[in-house]
């Protein structure tokens, strides 16, 4: 090939420069097979030429900042020094409990009731009948005792958490095209971009729904405010569950005492968190205030971005009135809002679930007949010994349920986001890498398939 006196300059010129950047043979090679060739108005200007000199000194700078860089590849962590624990919400069911039975230990010396004794041997026995039970939400348990509420914490509150956290990453992850960044989530996000969102809770207890909410939107990078309700029949659910909010915050008493990456964690979940949470003392078992319009339930609900059914559908699936309840409850949605059922493999609920729904006009967007489950490996069962240490069986850690996702339709289109992070589209990959592992048959989303 003929190359011209100007070009071979240009050549010459990156030669040198490629030569001195100490990059790779083959780099300069490949560069020099497939030369750039400058025009006229690209070229620099004698005037703003810079001399060898210049360029010298300049690549010098370059090697020696990168050579004294902390963050270079050449340099090793030093294996002595131990990395800090991963948060974990183990960890803070820890810290929590430690909190409720001192609190709990305090009130009964004061009313001179029961001894420190008493207390653990009812939570044990507490344990144990929940442990008993073959399934959540089947067994008539009465969590009017502290010792009952706090057992239910250490054996379903962290199980729930995850399972609400993974069906939302799945969902979101299954119904979003990364390539067009349209989602099925549309009206979500639009809410999620404005800076708030409302999550209703049906039988939530302590709010481990609520949490679960708040741990999706940490791992997507979501920066909103929460206003979250719920509706249990134990009035007494209402001061756990404050207490357990009131634990994520991280007061700093002394200025030189840094808060851990667990102290941390639960801090940013708690910051998302737009006052407390709202309780309402009804459950589908006592639907009279649902068929009221007007009812302070009907109006959060209607108000709400995202209504969960953990484990509330299963007791009551055989109630002559339930039906009635569950189809007042998706009339009253939103359009856009999301409802998130979650519920046992075995029993009528889920088919129940699936009429309602169809008659109601939603469209499920998301559903595993059986979803199975484990904690993942940094959840360890050391942080829940003493609690747990001296009950008949351990601690479930993996379960099969069902979960579904359903949707209102709206009139909005599937517009195209224009703000999505790196943080957000890294865990859509691998949330839709893990669908293809597990499900075989998964098909992503496209909005003219839909």
């Amino acid at each position: 090939a003929v190359v011209s006196t100007q070009s071979t300059g240009v050549l010459n010129y990156y030669t040198n420069y490629y030569y001195k950047s100490n990059l790779s043979w083959q780099r300069w090679r490949k560069w020099q097979l497939q030369p750039t060739r400058r025009t006229q108005s690209t070229r620099r200007s004698p005037s703003t030429r810079r001399s060898p000199s210049t360029r010298r000194s300049q690549l010098t700078k370059m090697t020696l900042s990168t050579r004294m860089s902390p963050l270079t590849r050449r340099e090793k962590k030093d294996p002595t020094t131990p990395e800090p624990p991963r948060p974990a919400v183990y960890t803070f069911v820890q810290e929590l409990l430690d909190t409720l039975f001192l609190k709990h230990e305090a009130k009964k010396a004061i009313a001179h009731e029961k001894k420190e004794g008493d207390v653990r041997e009812d939570f044990k026995k507490q344990c144990n009948e929940l442990n008993d039970s073959k399934y959540l939400g089947l067994s008539e348990h009465s969590y009017e005792e502290t010792s009952a509420r706090l057992a239910y914490i250490l054996l379903h509150f962290t199980q729930q958490t995850y399972l609400v956290n993974s069906v939302l990453s799945d969902a979101y992850a299954a119904c979003t095209n990364l390539q067009s960044r349209t989602t099925v989530f549309n009206e979500l996000m639009r809410s999620v971009d404005w800076g708030r969102i409302s999550v209703f809770s049906f039988g939530g207890g302590p709010a481990a729904d609520v949490m679960g909410i708040l741990m999706w939107l940490h791992r997507f990078g979501f920066n909103t405010r929460v206003q979250a309700a719920t509706t249990d029949t134990c009035k007494q659910w209402e001061s756990t569950a404050n207490s357990i909010f009131k634990t994520m915050q991280f007061e700093m008493l002394d200025k030189e005492v840094q808060p851990t990456p667990q102290q941390k964690y639960t801090h940013n979940l708690w910051k998302k968190m737009d006052g407390n949470i709202k309780f309402f003392h009804s459950s589908l078992k006592a639907p009279t205030s649902l068929f009221k319009t007007a009812s302070k339930e009907m109006i959060a609900i209607g108000q709400a971005d995202i209504i969960t059914l953990p484990f509330a559908v299963s007791s009551v699936a055989e109630a002559p009135e339930t039906s009635n309840a569950i189809q007042c409850i998706l009339d009253a949605m939103k359009p856009g809002a999301l409802l998130v059922y979650l519920d046992h493999l075995e029993g009528p609920q889920t088919e129940l679930i699936n009429n309602l729904a169809y008659w109601c006009g939603l469209r499920r967007i998301y559903f595993m007949k059986e979803m199975a489950y484990a904690m993942p490996n940094y959840e360890k069962e050391e942080f829940l010994e003493p609690y747990s240490k001296d009950l008949d069986e351990p601690v479930v850690r993996e379960t099969k349920v069902t979960a579904i996702v359903y949707k209102k339709p709206s009139g909005y289109s599937y517009d195209r986001r224009m703000k999505m992070s790196k943080r957000e589209s890294t865990n859509i990959k691998q949330a839709q890498i893990r669908l293809r592992k597990s499900n075989p048959d998964f098909k992503l989303f496209r909005p003219s398939y839909y």
